[in-house]
Order: C-alpha cells, then structure tokens, then sequence
C-alpha cells in the first residue's frame, strides 16, 4: 500500500470511529447528564472535523503538480490546519459555556457505569489510532499523521481524565464532573491556538530552522565535484521546502559538467524528504561578485 493511500485509510478509520463515539458521548449526556460527556463529545466532534479535514488534505497534497499548480499542493494540509483550529475554538466557548452553566444551576449527574464504558471506549480507540499515527509518521514523514498522533495522545489523556472525575463524582464530589470539564475546554482550545500558530508559519513561507539550513548547504558541499556551497536560502511552501543554493565549481570545467554538478545537487537535495523543490545557481569563483 503506498504512503498516501495508508494515510488516507488511517484518516478515514479515524473519521468513522469518531462519529461513533460522537453518538455513545451525546447519548451518554442526554441519559446521565454529564457535563464530561458532553466534553468528551464535542471533542471527538473535532476530532470528527480533524479527521474529515486531514482526508482531505491528504488527498489533495498526494496530487501531482499540474499547470495550475507548478510547485505540487503541499499547502493543502496547513490551510485544513487552520479551518480545524478555528473549530476548536468554537467548540472549546461551548463546552466551556456549558459547564459554567451546569455549575451555577447546580444540575444533578446520573451516575452509571455506562459512562466509565463509553469513556473507556473512546481511550482505547484514540490509543491505537496513536500507534499507528505514530508509525505512519516515522514512514512518511507526514505532518498530517503527526497532527493525528499529537491529537489522538492528547485525547487519551483528556479520557483518562474523565474517567477520573466520573469515579469522584461517584464519591461524593458530584460538582467535580462540572469542573473538570472545563481544562478540557481550554486544552481544546490550547490545541487549536497552537495548530494556527504551526500552520500560519507554514502559509507565510517561514525559513526552516538554521540547523537545518545548515544540513541543507553541507549535502550540497559535500556533492562530488562541488568546491564549496553557500548563500543557500530556504523557506516554507506549505509543508515542504523550496531552496536556493549558490555553489562553486571548477572554471576549466566544461558547460555540460557544471551542469551535471548542479542537476547532482539539486537531486541530492529534492531527496530529502522535507525538500519540494531546489534550484541550484553555478559560480566558479568563491565570490561572484567580485568583479
């Protein structure tokens, strides 16, 4: 199965189990009167829009370039980042704005130990999806894998957590279900404030760390007949990098040998997985501008 279609099916099993537990944690609420249910609800609610959204991103990343777009649709991923953080916004106001109101209306809570199996559900479903999110990543190198696997151990946390004010309530700290369901509302809404910040980056074309700047202008140095690299400059088109790269060659060389050199540069570096697109600017004189 190539990357792309594994992704796509990791996504698509994330969507579908999801939308079911949207349904056990609404139904749960409604019965019980759970505020951590309705929590736990509105979060696989986004996590049902996550899932949607990064299919789609998937999809359309995996496309090749075309006229229209020359560069390939790497953008794809980051703009679905950011129509996902602003839905974690909204929905972290309402569980927020929910369980406010159940604490100053002092609503009872039912009990039951259905809770404990819808909640149970829920972790362990978001704890393979983080496995194999977390082995997808390591794969492809997909930042759409990594932003499931980052979300799927955040919710596996949050359930944990609900498990825990559910046994509280149960021993005579029944406003604590109240409560506790409002960090997961600002957790939610960490979580979409830190997903805009990651993906604002990419969109406005940020450079990547120097670090890796400096890996990018050593592969290109260390390419057999290359004297030296320099002025390299990087930046973000979506999730993948475009670079510039000046490097030295012999000024006896032949046309087609300098040519070849820097078609060996521009490979070696559009091999790298983070890498979309190298161009590569031949000099032989360390400082072309010299004259």
């Amino acid at each position: 199965m190539s990357n792309s279609r594994s992704q796509q099916v990791v996504t698509l099993v994330t969507l579908a189990g999801s939308g079911a537990l949207v349904a056990g944690l609404f139904g749960a609420y409604i019965v019980f009167g759970s505020q951590l249910a309705l929590a736990q609800a509105a979060d696989s609610f986004m996590d049902v829009f996550t899932a949607g959204v990064l299919t789609w991103t998937v999809i359309v990343a995996a496309k090749p370039q075309d006229e229209n777009h020359p560069f390939g649709h790497s953008r794809a991923e980051p703009i679905g980042g950011l129509v996902v953080a602003v839905v974690a916004g909204v929905l972290a106001i309402e569980v927020a704005r929910s369980a406010g109101t159940a604490l100053l209306s002092h609503g009872e809570v039912k009990l039951d130990y259905t809770l404990v199996g819808v909640f149970g559900a829920k972790t362990l479903f978001k704890t393979a999806i983080f496995f194999v999110a977390t082995a997808a990543r390591k794969r492809t190198k997909s930042p759409a894998m990594k932003a499931l696997a980052v979300d799927a151990r955040n919710d596996v946390l949050v359930s944990l957590l609900a498990i825990g004010g559910f046994f509280a309530a149960r021993n005579g700290l029944p406003t604590l279900d109240s409560w506790l369901a409002l960090p997961i509302a600002a957790w939610i809404a960490w979580s979409g404030i830190e997903l805009a910040r990651e993906n604002v980056r990419y969109l406005m074309g940020e450079a990547p760390p120097a670090e890796r700047q400096e890996q990018l202008r050593q592969l290109a140095a260390d390419i057999k007949g290359v004297k030296s690299a320099h002025d390299l400059r990087a930046h973000y088109l979506g999730t993948e990098i475009q670079v510039h790269v000046h490097i030295v060659v012999d000024s006896g060389l032949t046309v087609l040998q300098a040519h070849d050199i820097g078609e060996a540069v521009r490979t070696t570096l559009e091999n790298e997985d983070d890498v979309g697109h190298c161009s590569v600017h031949i000099d032989i004189k360390e400082d072309p501008g010299a004259e």
